[in-house]
């Protein structure tokens, strides 16, 4: 089959496992840089080239987009849509979960577990409402962002509003969430493809340090979900309609609670304390994706 992998960097360690675990199981796998992409709609009908070669023959798309490439890359993968060649995670899909406010209003909707949050439009109000979500510290995290870049601490009243009152003069969208003190720098990785639990690690912070992000330092450790843990895992990544996610869950007195979905997820960490082999998984599932969607086409 031949696989495009929507990334702007093909020597990322997840791109080159997936190119190398399409090559192993004898598919063709072409790197896409999302940008390279034009598209057209009326003229001469839809179309789509990259870098000036019309674009043909594509059975499935495994889109890696960052924060610089999801706005474009999420047009890219719309075209891919109409075209009617297959993508393991939809635009919309992507759009939904990328934006964390409106991924936990669709993940309470569907009854899973979420930890109180609040967005306002002005600081006018603020002490009236944060009660009604805990009590101090209150995180700020933005509605976009990885890594834990972006996301504060505050611990007093006058810290928070004015912090918040800078990010509406600075129009940024900023979700305000109390602190869960027992779940304080430690949360669980799930990686969920195609509706099942393919590894999962935990997550632990730095001394001195509440964002258990690998990207801040976390160290991570091999673990057995428990059931509770799974199930919310796999309905997470329903509820979002990802074909392929990440899922960051925090473990606190009351049970799992659902920090984030990510659509893009690392698993270079992962797959070393794992030693599953994660790309070979993801490859697998977007193969079965294309026949799939072949045998509807066809009918059959």
């Amino acid at each position: 089959m031949n696989i495009a992998i929507l990334s702007r960097g093909p020597e990322n360690h997840s791109t080159r496992s997936l190119v190398e675990a399409a090559q192993k199981a004898g598919h063709t796998a072409h790197v896409r840089d999302p940008f390279g992409f034009y598209m057209q709609i009326g003229g001469t009908g839809p179309r789509m080239t990259y870098d000036g070669t019309l674009v043909q023959n594509l059975d499935v798309v495994i889109p890696r987009l960052s924060g610089a490439t999801a706005r474009y890359g999420g047009e890219v993968l719309l075209h891919f849509e109409w075209l009617g060649i297959p993508v393991v995670n939809t635009a919309n899909a992507i759009a939904n979960a990328r934006n964390k406010f409106r991924s936990l209003r669709i993940l309470a909707q569907h009854g899973l577990p979420i930890p109180p949050s609040l967005t306002v439009g002005s600081a006018s109000f603020l002490e009236d409402t944060v009660p009604e979500i805990g009590d101090y510290p209150f995180i700020l995290k933005p509605f976009y962002g990885t890594h834990g870049i972006g996301v504060m601490l505050l611990d007093t009243p006058t810290s928070l509003t004015s912090t918040v009152e800078a990010m509406c003069e600075l129009h940024r969208d900023y979700i305000i969430q109390s602190f869960i003190a027992e779940a304080a720098g430690v949360d669980i990785r799930v990686l969920v493809v195609g509706g099942k639990i393919i590894a999962a690690m935990k997550r632990c912070a730095i001394a001195g340090e509440f964002r258990a992000n690998i990207h801040q330092g976390a160290n991570g450790q091999a673990i057995t979900l428990a059931k509770e843990y799974s199930r919310i895992a796999t309905e997470a990544a329903a509820a979002l309609n990802l074909g392929i996610a990440g899922v960051d869950l925090l473990q606190t007195k009351n049970g799992p609670v659902i920090l984030e979905v990510n659509t893009s997820p690392g698993f270079e960490e992962l797959q070393s304390v794992t030693g599953t082999n994660i790309a070979k998984k993801m490859i697998d599932f977007a193969v079965e994706l294309a026949k799939k969607r072949k045998q509807e086409g066809t009918g059959n």
